[in-house]
């Protein structure tokens, strides 16, 4: 009878913490609160409103799990802990929540906006010079029914549209502007580009102006490169895969033909032209679409051994896009939530992996400052090394990771029509050059439409302060449509995750290899 009553005192203890349970709660799901997470030695709690990350002991950590998954408290019972380890880590709860303000975020009623920015704060413009290509790579985004952009079409931008953009940055505060030149190929129109810069020597004479373009490097000269090298402030982002095998699987001409020869021919030509500062004004972009060890590995000789390649340049890596796929939302941290999030986590972020195994292994001897993925992973880390971190939990929430529209960067298209950025696929205007920005469309699309539509589904996420989501892939022409967004919002869970727990066991061990992260934002 004893034993009984004490199960039943303890068993009523237990119950005790279940209206600190629903308290919390809010009405909502508990998996909003937080995220449970491991390394190979410890396990970690992320708090989602204040950004603290909490060392807990394994039994305080199966209690999290299991609310974090069951969202039922009375689920706790069917773990089989003693009650003495149950009532311990729900003290441990307890206490954290008094002393750390931990799982108190609150719901989210709205979001900020930056519906009164100033309308003359543009800091780029990024012209789409020509609808035009002289490759045919098999990725772009452009081809035909790939990702709902437009297919491949044959217009130019006309020097007045070109003025027109300049001028909207001469109506700037900013005194750093930046003009970029993309297409399509912009070198197919280079007399274009140069009228474009030589107007904008003359009326951005007050600015510091950055000229920046996106090309295959295919059609570089040598009076290309010796103009381009000239302008005081530049850089190029030449795409270029690897070493010939690879570069010519994907980037083809429109014959079938592979394009490595020719864009290693620019290269050179751009190289000699810039001189000393080649490394600093040349930049190389690498689309992945073999992510097997073998692959990365010979990307990466190619990319460190290369004569024409200095010492020092910075590459950037990306994966192929996806198209946009519809998908219906299933709630975070249920049943179908988890049970895709597993697929997920089998086959995402294969470049970190390959990253850390290079890195942290000893098997190869590639100096961290050479690999190809360092800026990627080091923008991974870096979201969770300057993640938010507050002593008493956030009351603001932000609109993701959603620029101001208008103000960062404006694409401006052949035709004259503003958009956002040259990555958002179909959606609403904000503007032409003739007309200027309209804000009417800016206001209802991009923030009212938006913060209503986005408010519902970031209040059941606890990576909604860790958000670098923008407005790319949610809309189409007639304007937001949250359906594209969902599985992009679960992958985007999945990776901050696993970069939590690759932080801290990298913390763990070589806590000094991050001091660097500072400096990146």
């Amino acid at each position: 009878m004893n034993n009984s009553v004490e199960t039943a005192k303890k068993l009523n203890e237990v119950l005790r913490f279940k209206d600190l349970f629903i308290n919390l709660k809010k009405d909502l799901r508990f998996s909003r609160l937080g995220k449970p997470f491991k390394t190979s030695e410890n396990n970690y709690f992320l708090d989602s409103g204040t950004g603290k990350v909490l060392m807990v002991n394994e039994n305080t950590y199966r209690i999290l799990d299991c609310l974090w998954n069951t969202d039922e408290f009375e689920r706790l019972l069917q773990l089989g802990m003693p009650y003495e380890h149950l009532l311990n880590g729900l003290q441990e709860i307890e206490e954290a929540v008094i002393n750390e303000n931990i799982l108190q975020m609150p719901p989210i009623k709205k979001m900020l906006s930056h519906r009164d920015a100033p309308s003359n704060q543009t800091k780029i413009i990024s012209l789409e010079i020509t609808e035009r290509c002289n490759l045919r790579c098999d990725y772009c985004i452009y081809h035909e029914g790939e990702s709902g952009f437009r297919t491949f079409g044959t217009k130019d931008i006309d020097l007045d549209t070109a003025k027109k953009a300049v001028d909207i940055l001469s109506r700037s505060i900013q005194e750093d502007v930046y003009i970029t030149f993309c297409g399509g190929e912009p070198l197919l129109r280079f007399d274009i580009m140069r009228e474009t810069i030589e107007y904008s020597k003359k009326k951005l004479s007050n600015k510091k102006v950055f000229y920046n373009m996106t090309t295959n490097a295919t059609l570089i000269t040598e009076e290309i490169a010796e103009y381009w090298a000239s302008l005081e402030h530049h850089a190029t982002l030449i795409s270029l895969d690897g070493p010939e095998w690879i570069h010519n699987q994907n980037r083809v001409f429109c014959n079938g033909n592979g394009s490595f020869q020719m864009v290693m021919r620019g290269l050179k030509r751009l190289v000699k032209a810039e001189g000393e500062k080649a490394a600093d004004n040349i930049n190389y972009n690498i689309v992945l679409t073999d992510t097997s060890v073998e692959t990365l590995e010979k990307i990466q000789q190619f990319f460190r051994n290369s004569e024409h390649i200095p010492t020092g340049s910075s590459i950037s890596t990306s994966y192929q896009l996806n198209p946009p796929e519809k998908t219906s939302y299933l709630g975070v941290g249920t049943e179908g939530d988890r049970k895709v999030s597993e697929k997920i986590r089998q086959r995402i972020d294969p470049l970190i992996k390959w990253s850390v195994h290079n890195l942290y292994s000893g098997i190869n001897d590639f100096d961290k400052e050479k690999l190809i993925s360092k800026n990627y992973l080091d923008k991974a880390l870096a979201s969770i090394h300057n993640r938010m971190l507050l002593n008493e939990p956030n009351q603001q929430f932000s609109m993701n990771g959603c620029c101001t529209p208008g103000v960062g960067r404006i694409y401006i298209t052949v035709n004259g029509e503003l958009a956002l950025c040259e990555r958002m696929g179909p959606s609403p205007f904000i503007g032409t050059v003739n007309e200027g920005l309209n804000y009417e469309k800016i206001n209802k699309h991009y923030i009212t439409d938006y913060m209503e539509e986005a408010i519902e589904y970031c209040n059941d996420c606890w990576a909604v302060n860790m958000c670098s989501l923008c407005y790319k892939q949610c809309y189409d022409r007639d304007g937001i449509n949250m359906s594209y967004r969902h599985k992009q919002c679960l992958e985007h869970r999945v990776k901050v995750e696993q970069r939590l727990a690759l932080y801290h066991e990298i913390l763990e061990k070589n806590p000094e290899s991050l001091a660097h992260l500072n400096e990146i934002y």
